[in-house]
């Protein structure tokens, strides 16, 4: 094909509109102004800001999780070389351009780490070494610098692989370059490697250090699957929109939605197939460093729960996340109706957005009295602050949003020139 003029429709329109720049200025503006005002917020509780830093590490987790499935999906189309994918896949190009946000997002974590600050991770505490042999023998890994040096080898691998597929893909829109696709196949098999590695120790990093008597090996599976739920959900949502305001019309449709439907599906049943796998393991080898991380999660925060037998907080919140992110969902996206009718698909999207976020809630927060569980002199925020958890969910998603849209202005929004692109326009559901 020599010009995408006699594949595409003639009246399509393949370039964001105004409305990208606005979003553009007000989520940088807005969301920069938020989480400044929250950080002020968490100075004047008086806790050492570790009430800020816990929420803070689920919003920073949830949003870098959006990328990477981003990042996993432009990684897979290729290797697999899915034609049916081509006109949606710049939106994920797209989204994997946020990476040099987040690791400026990063620092907030790593950097006060590095000043000795230790009321996010209780690794970080010397006292705290002094008094868990089990935990002081895994030094050699947790330690404060070591673990600033991962995060630059991490988002400077991600930074990477993301800009050289994103890079590759507009310049083809530019000129009739079938080589493009084939190099782009061709590095997706060793950045796929790459990308599974960092993945999975960044959640392990990130998250599972924060329970640092804790291991898990499937960890990092658990928090991949989630990085496809988020991206399949947008990856509903940002077309929707860019088709209400009068972008992809022709281009984008329901075959499209369906089969990005279907992933979501399928990366729902494979969440709670993983989730459940670990419990499972852990439950049945009942070896007391694995299985109180589940205690914690079942049981009072303080651990009264245990003596009594009864269920605290956090035992009810996984009940209602079983049914609400797996049980609901599984059954409900079984059918081809609810895929094919974009409006609940929708809905559906949003929902599991939301319930993404709980399930990274639900790793973070039991462990905010670790502190106080070890008698160490860090205070614990016992109150509730949940209105500081949303305002910097809400300040980092706006951030997030508004980097994002900026990338929109400048691209096409589907790859012209891409040899597949004439297969995915005729794309058809058999």
């Amino acid at each position: 094909m020599s010009s995408s003029d006699t594949i595409l429709h003639p009246d399509e329109k393949i370039t964001a509109g105004p409305g990208v720049a606005k979003a553009q200025s007000i989520g940088l503006a807005a969301g920069l102004f938020l989480l400044l005002a929250v950080a002020g917020w968490g100075l004047a509780v008086g806790d050492g800001m570790q009430r800020f830093f816990h929420g803070y590490l689920v919003a920073f987790t949830y949003f870098t999780s959006i990328a990477l499935g981003a990042l996993f999906f432009v990684l897979i189309m290729h290797l697999m070389g899915a034609k049916w994918v081509v006109s949606m896949r710049r939106v994920a190009e797209i989204l994997t351009q946020a990476f040099p946000l987040l690791f400026v997002l990063s620092a907030v974590i790593w950097l006060p780490i590095l000043l000795g600050n230790d009321n996010l991770y209780i690794w970080t505490s010397e006292e705290f070494m002094k008094q868990n042999h089990l935990v002081h023998a895994k030094s050699g890994y947790l330690n404060p610098v070591f673990f600033a040096i991962r995060q630059f080898i991490y988002f400077g691998l991600w930074i990477f692989l993301s800009r050289y597929f994103y890079k590759t893909s507009v310049a083809q829109d530019k000129g009739d370059d079938d080589d493009a696709t084939r190099r782009m196949a061709k590095w997706a098999a060793p950045a796929m490697f790459g990308f599974a590695f960092s993945c999975a120790f960044f959640a392990f990093d990130m998250l599972m250090s924060i329970d640092p008597e804790w291991f898990s090996t499937m960890f990092g599976v658990v928090y991949f699957a989630g990085c496809c739920i988020s991206v399949f959900a947008l990856m509903v949502l940002i077309p929707l929109a860019l088709q209400r305001s009068g972008r992809l019309v022709h281009s984008i449709t329901v075959e499209h939605y369906h089969d990005i439907g279907k992933l979501l599906f399928a990366f729902v049943f494979f969440w709670g197939y993983v989730a459940f796998s670990q419990f499972m393991l852990i439950w049945g080898a009942n070896i007391p460093e694995e299985t109180g991380y589940f205690l914690k999660r079942w049981f009072d925060d303080r651990g009264s729960g245990l003596n009594t037998g009864e269920i605290g907080m956090w035992g009810k919140v996984t009940l209602v996340m079983i049914v609400m992110h797996f049980l609901i969902p599984f059954v409900l996206l079984m059918s081809r109706h609810s895929k094919r009718k974009v409006q609940i698909l929708a809905g559906f999207s949003i929902w599991m957005l939301g319930w993404h976020y709980l399930d990274l809630y639900w790793q973070v927060m039991p462990a905010l009295n670790n502190h106080h569980t070890w008698g160490l002199a860090a205070k614990s925020s016992t109150g509730s602050y949940l209105l500081m958890d949303a305002a910097i969910w809400i300040g980092m998603g706006l951030l997030f949003m508004g980097y994002v849209a900026g990338k929109f202005r400048n691209v096409n929004l589907i790859p012209v020139k891409d040899p597949g692109l004439a297969q995915s326009l005729r794309f058809e559901n058999q």
